[in-house]
C-alpha cells in the first residue's frame, strides 16, 4: 500500500545535485529562461504537495496531496475559510516556504525543493508580489519604492530609473513619482505596490487580499487595473481573496477546505449580448 505522504509517480524532477556548486550567473540564467523552457506545459505546476507542521506532539497538516496546474495569463482566485490553507498554499507558490512533500514546478523548473537563497532568486526574477497592506517603505517616493526590487538585482542606477518609470506608466501613476505613500491615496498606493510588483517583468503576480484596505470605488478600480494586465501582458494571477465579487471575476475558482482542494471551477461564459434592434427577415424561396 503506497503510503499517504507518499508522491504519485511522475517525470523525473531537474534538481541541482545536492552539495552542487553553480554560479549564482548560472542559477539566474536558469530562471530567467525557465518561462521560455515550458513549452505547453503549465507555467504553475503543483504534484502532490503537502505542507506539515509540527507543534509540540502534534502534526498539523496544512495542505495534503495538492495537484494543480495553472497556465499563463490565467486568472486564478483561490477562496477558503480561516485555517483552510489557502495561505500556506499562496506561501508555497511565492517560494517562501517550501513543501514538505511533492513537487512544485514553476515554468517547467522544479523551486520547491530549493534552497533558501535560490528561492530568493526565484522571487525576484519571475514572481510579484502585491499584499493587502501595501508594505510600501514610508520614508521614501513612490519611485524609489518601485526600484527596490531592482536594487536587489543589482541594476545600474539609470536602468533601474527606466524600468520603475515604466511600470509607473503602466498603473497610472507617473504624475506621483515623487510623491511619499503618506502623500498618496490607498488606491494610489497599492498602484505603486502594483508597479513594483511589476517592474521586474514577472511572469507571475501572487495578490494577497489586494483590495481589503480599499474602498469599492478603489476596489473597483484596481481591479480593472489586474485584469488589464492579465489580459494585454499575459501575466498569470493567483489572488486569494474573501470576497465573493472578487472571486466572480476571475477566470477560474479554486476553493481549499481543510488542506485539500474542494473544487476548481471555470467562470461561466458570459451571455450573448441582446439584440436591441428588430429580428431580421429571413427571405423566402
Amino acid at each position: 500500500m503506497t503510503p499517504p505522504h507518499e508522491p504519485r509517480s511522475k517525470p523525473p524532477l531537474r534538481l541541482l545535485a545536492p552539495g552542487s556548486r553553480t554560479s549564482a550567473s548560472a542559477r539566474a540564467s536558469e530562471f530567467s529562461e525557465c518561462d521560455a523552457s515550458a513549452g505547453e506545459l503549465p507555467l504553475i505546476e503543483l504534484e502532490g504537495i503537502g505542507k506539515d507542521y509540527v507543534t509540540g506532539p502534534e502534526v498539523v497538516h496544512a495542505l495534503i496531496d495538492v495537484h494543480l496546474g495553472i497556465p499563463r495569463g490565467q486568472f486564478v482566485a483561490i477562496v477558503g475559510a480561516s485555517g483552510s490553507g489557502k495561505s500556506t498554499l499562496m506561501n508555497i507558490l511565492g517560494c517562501l516556504d517550501r513543501p514538505s512533500y511533492g513537487a512544485y514546478r514553476l515554468g517547467g523548473v522544479d523551486v520547491g525543493a530549493r534552497s533558501i537563497d535560490e528561492r530568493a532568486l526565484v522571487r525576484n526574477r519571475l514572481i510579484g508580489f502585491i499584499f493587502q497592506g501595501f508594505n510600501l517603505l514610508p520614508r521614501t517616493t513612490a519611485l524609489e519604492n518601485v526600484e527596490l526590487p531592482l536594487v536587489y538585482r543589482g541594476l545600474p542606477r539609470r536602468q533601474r530609473r527606466r524600468m520603475a518609470l515604466e511600470a509607473l506608466e503602466q498603473v497610472g501613476l507617473i504624475g506621483r513619482v515623487a510623491h511619499r505613500p503618506n502623500e498618496l491615496s490607498g488606491g494610489q498606493q497599492q498602484r505603486v505596490a502594483i508597479a513594483r510588483a511589476l517592474v521586474t517583468r514577472p511572469p507571475v503576480l501572487l495578490a494577497d487580499e489586494p483590495t481589503g484596505n480599499l474602498d469599492s470605488k478603489t476596489t473597483l478600480e484596481v481591479m480593472e487595473l489586474l485584469e488589464r494586465l492579465v489580459e494585454t501582458e499575459k501575466i498569470t494571477l493567483v489572488l486569494v481573496t474573501h470576497e465573493d465579487e472578487i472571486a466572480a471575476r476571475a477566470h477560474r475558482v479554486i476553493t481549499v477546505r481543510d488542506g485539500r482542494i474542494e473544487a476548481d471551477s471555470l467562470a461561466p461564459l458570459p451571455p450573448p449580448p441582446r439584440r436591441t434592434g428588430p429580428e431580421p427577415r429571413t427571405s423566402r424561396a
